[in-house]
C-alpha cells in the first residue's frame, strides 16, 4: 500500500473495495478527470453505485465535484508531511521545498477553471492599464508581476498605500483592469474598496485563498490562491509561490498570443539597457 493511499484510509476508513478504487485514483488522476462514474466502474471492476459511494464517503457532493477537486484532494496528501522540521539537514530541507512548491503550482493549475482565466484573459485584453491592489508580502509579488507585464505593454501599477487604494477605487474606469489580492480576504478597508468597485460597475479579479472568505463572496472574478494551515512557519510562501504561478501564466498567455512583438520589444530593450552613455 503506497504511503498517500495510507493516508487516506486513515482519515476516512476505507474497507477494501474503496483501497481498490482509491489506488486506481491516485494512479490515474489524470485520466479519471475524463471519465463517467460507469467507465471509472468498469476500470475498477466496481459498479457505479459504489463509486458514487466511495466519493461521498471522501466528503464530495457528487461524482462531479469529485472530479473537479481530485487533483486538490491529492496534493494535499502529497504535501501534508513536507513541513519543514526543526534542525533538519539541508538536504531534506532541499528535497522537500522543490516537492512543496511543485505541489502548490499543481494545486494552483488544478483550481483555475479554463472559463475564469479565459475571462481574465479577455479583461487584459481589452485595455491597456492594469491596477494591482494589494498589501504587504503581497504587494511584493505585484511588483514582480508589474515587471513582467510592463514588458507586455501592459502599463501595471501596485497600490500598496492605503490612500491611493482608495481614490483609485473611486476615480478607476472600466478601461483600467483592476487586481485585488487578499490572501485571508477578511481586510476591512479592502472590503470596502471592493464594495465601491461593485457600486460603482468597475469589473475587477479577486486573488485569494481557496477556503471560504468575506472577500470570495463579492461579485468579481475569482482566482484562488494556495493556502496550507500544515506549513505553519511557511504560510506567506506557500501563497507567494502561488501568486506568483498565476501571475506567470498571465505573463505566459500574453506573450503566446503576441510572440513576435514580444520579441521585437525585448530586442529593443536589450539594446537600450546595454547602450554605454
Amino acid at each position: 500500500m503506497s504511503l498517500i493511499l495510507e493516508k487516506i484510509a486513515q482519515d476516512y476508513k476505507l474497507n477494501d473495495n474503496d483501497l481498490y478504487l482509491a489506488q486506481y485514483i491516485i494512479d490515474h488522476s489524470d485520466e479519471v478527470i475524463h471519465l463517467s462514474t460507469h467507465q471509472l466502474a468498469k476500470n475498477t471492476y466496481t459498479s457505479a453505485t459504489a463509486v458514487v459511494r466511495f466519493v461521498k464517503k471522501l466528503g464530495f457532493v457528487s461524482y462531479n465535484d469529485f472530479k473537479i477537486h481530485i487533483h486538490s484532494f491529492l496534493n494535499q496528501y502529497y504535501l501534508k508531511d513536507m513541513e519543514i522540521l526543526s534542525h533538519e539537514s539541508l538536504f531534506s530541507i532541499k528535497e522537500k521545498l522543490s516537492e512543496i512548491e511543485v505541489g502548490i503550482m499543481n494545486q494552483t493549475k488544478h483550481m483555475l477553471s479554463v472559463d475564469t482565466l479565459k475571462e481574465v484573459m479577455f479583461h487584459i485584453s481589452q485595455n491597456q492599464y492594469i491596477d494591482i491592489i494589494a498589501n504587504d508580502t503581497n504587494a511584493c509579488i505585484g511588483e514582480y508581476a508589474s515587471h513582467l507585464l510592463l514588458s507586455t505593454g501592459k502599463i501595471t501599477t501596485v497600490y500598496q498605500n492605503r490612500d491611493k487604494q482608495l481614490w483609485l477605487s473611486l476615480n478607476v474606469d472600466s478601461h483600467h483592469t483592476v487586481f485585488m489580492i487578499s490572501k485571508n480576504g477578511k481586510n476591512e478597508h479592502l472590503l470596502n474598496i471592493a464594495d465601491i468597485l461593485i457600486k460603482r460597475k468597475i469589473p475587477f479579479i479577486i486573488i485569494t485563498s481557496h477556503k471560504e472568505n468575506p472577500l470570495s463572496k463579492k461579485q468579481a472574478i475569482l482566482l484562488h490562491g494556495m493556502v496550507h494551515d500544515e506549513f505553519e512557519s511557511l504560510k506567506d510562501m506557500v501563497f507567494y509561490i502561488s501568486l506568483k504561478y498565476i501571475f506567470d501564466l498571465i505573463y505566459s498567455i500574453i506573450i503566446s498570443d503576441n510572440l513576435q512583438q514580444a520579441k521585437e520589444v525585448d530586442q529593443l530593450y536589450g539594446s537600450l539597457f546595454d547602450k554605454k552613455v
